[in-house]
């Protein structure tokens, strides 16, 4: 049997972003067959007109209506049996993003946020793509790899949501004085100089990352996870 070497690209574009110490993902619901009503990745077929680049940026301002975001190139996915109608290899994009500007922009019912490690019923393999992805996310979370910390927090945190989303991401307690130690005693945190005004509690102190100090640099932390 002679072989056949045609075969489909797609963008697919995983979308993060840190919420209540949470790592989460945003999908799209599937309206039409195979695997309606099912929860997906934003993905699109690639055109000879179009790089893998520009397809992933067009995705991603279409799912979220914005169009600034720190984007990564990730794996490729070539199973035979990705797709029940053709023969289609998808090449993975990372995009990280603000949850509450993407609510702002996109308030639509087919379009929802997750817990990377609570997703909803999930159509071809993008559950499987989703875990094998996000395995590498939450590694260089810990360690800044790719300043993938920085792009997560751009802007103001306290200490105790930065150490909600180690510990998330982790799945592990860290103890509360090493972590305060490593951030603010080797100055890899900013004291704003301000503080939280939500909620009824004791206000904290807002901190912002030493971009000098963590900007293409990685973070070594055996010694708070021990």
């Amino acid at each position: 049997m002679e072989k056949s070497y045609y075969n489909v690209l797609e963008t697919l574009l995983l979308i993060y972003a840190t919420d209540g110490g949470k790592l989460k993902i945003y999908l799209k619901k599937k309206n039409d067959e195979p695997y309606k009503g099912y929860w997906t990745l934003p993905s699109a077929p690639l055109d000879t007109e179009t790089t893998l680049e520009e397809n992933a940026h067009i995705i991603y301002s279409g799912m979220t209506g914005l169009d600034e975001t720190t984007m990564f190139q990730s794996k490729a996915f070539s199973s035979l049996d990705r797709d029940p109608n053709a023969r289609i290899i998808g090449i993975s994009f990372i995009a990280i993003t603000d949850k509450a500007l993407t609510d702002m922009k996109q308030n639509a019912d087919d379009k929802a946020w997750f817990e990377v490690d609570e997703l909803p019923k999930m159509g071809f393999d993008h559950a499987n793509i989703i875990e094998e992805v996000s395995k590498d996310v939450k590694k260089k979370i810990v360690t800044n790899y790719d300043d993938m910390l920085l792009a997560f927090f751009p802007s103001d945190f306290t200490l105790p949501e930065l150490q909600s989303f180690y510990e998330n991401v982790l799945g592990k307690s860290i103890d509360r004085r090493n972590f305060h130690k490593k951030f603010v005693n080797q100055d890899l945190v900013i004291d704003t100089g301000f503080k939280t005004s939500r909620g009824s509690g004791r206000p904290g102190t807002l901190y912002r990352f030493n971009v000098d100090k963590m900007k293409g640099k990685r973070i070594w932390m055996k010694k708070v996870l021990d």
